[in-house]
């Protein structure tokens, strides 16, 4: 057995009392509006029940007025377009026909009016000059910063959480983590197609739910190799007709450089009524330009 010297004996004796005195641990007490907030729990069948509940809820949706936050570019264009609390009209009827009409801030003129049904899009631009385009629902984007950027999919995508197509898929996987962000604790779907399986796996979406409240907080959409698509965050929760709908919505396209924030004016948003079909006609003016909504 060997014997303990007198330096280790003495470097003990130190460490010891160090610790006794509280100079190695010292335990903080964190203040109120830095802890947790309280979380919820909910089985993995149940988080999964309640987003196919949700994803069915909503055939159509019209919201008469909004306020919408555009901003259009990055730093890696060198170009940046903001257009700040301008008005706006939506409306969707489900799973692919919408109505988007942006509107200039105190004089509602019309900025640009874009309707979509499951194949094509149609966009007019009426200042300045007229100009008017139309294209694919999936044609590629333009390497340019302007609303001829502007894709159905940034809204469809961002406006609504569906996972029915993926739950009866037998290539497609769900798996549940949990994650903390600032005060928030979530649970966290990733949706994957395991067609190709082990590292090739793609996943096709993140789906987070604050445990707070168990509501969907944000949705993140995946494209090839990984590539993020859509990243919408939702806030601010009310109840229309017994659906819970958030009245703040913040969409992110980074393949267009998009960012949109959507103010809802819940006193005007419709969800489930009759939409009529005269909302989906948008004429080119006589006289307006072309516009080329896809690169050449």
């Amino acid at each position: 057995m060997k014997r303990i010297t007198g330096s280790k004996f003495y470097f003990l004796f130190v460490v010891l009392l160090l610790v006794q005195s509280g100079c190695i641990k010292k335990t903080i007490s964190l203040p109120p509006n830095e802890r947790l907030l309280p979380a919820k729990d909910a089985t993995r069948a149940e988080l999964l029940q309640a987003l196919v509940d949700r994803s069915s809820q909503i055939e159509s949706l019209q919201a008469a007025q909004l306020y919408l936050d555009l901003t259009q570019g990055s730093a890696k264009s060198g170009v940046l377009d903001q257009y700040r609390q301008t008005r706006g009209v939506i409306v969707v009827e489900r799973p692919c026909h919408i109505r988007i009409q942006v509107q200039a801030p105190v004089v509602l003129t019309t900025v640009a009016t874009m309707v979509s049904d499951c194949k094509k899009y149609w966009l007019s631009i009426p200042y300045p000059g007229s100009k008017f385009g139309e294209a694919d629902v999936n044609a590629p984007i333009k390497p340019t910063t302007s609303l001829t950027n502007l894709r159905p999919a940034l809204f469809l995508e961002g406006l609504f959480v569906d996972v029915r197509a993926y739950v009866i898929d037998p290539n497609v996987k769900f798996s549940l983590d949990e994650e903390v962000q600032g005060r928030h604790s979530y649970y966290v779907f990733t949706v994957t197609d395991i067609t190709n399986a082990g590292p090739f796996a793609e996943v096709l979406q993140r789906i987070w739910i604050d445990r707070t409240d168990l509501r969907v907080a944000r949705k993140q959409v995946f494209g090839k190799d990984g590539a993020l698509q859509t990243d919408a965050q939702y806030q601010n929760y009310q109840e229309i007709g017994g659906i819970s709908f958030p009245q703040d919505i913040v969409i992110e396209r980074p393949l267009e450089a998009v960012k949109v924030k959507i103010t809802m004016s819940m006193d005007n948003l419709k969800l489930n009524e009759k939409v009529d079909p005269s909302v989906w006609d948008l004429a080119r003016p006589e006289g307006a330009e072309n516009i080329e909504l896809t690169p050449r």
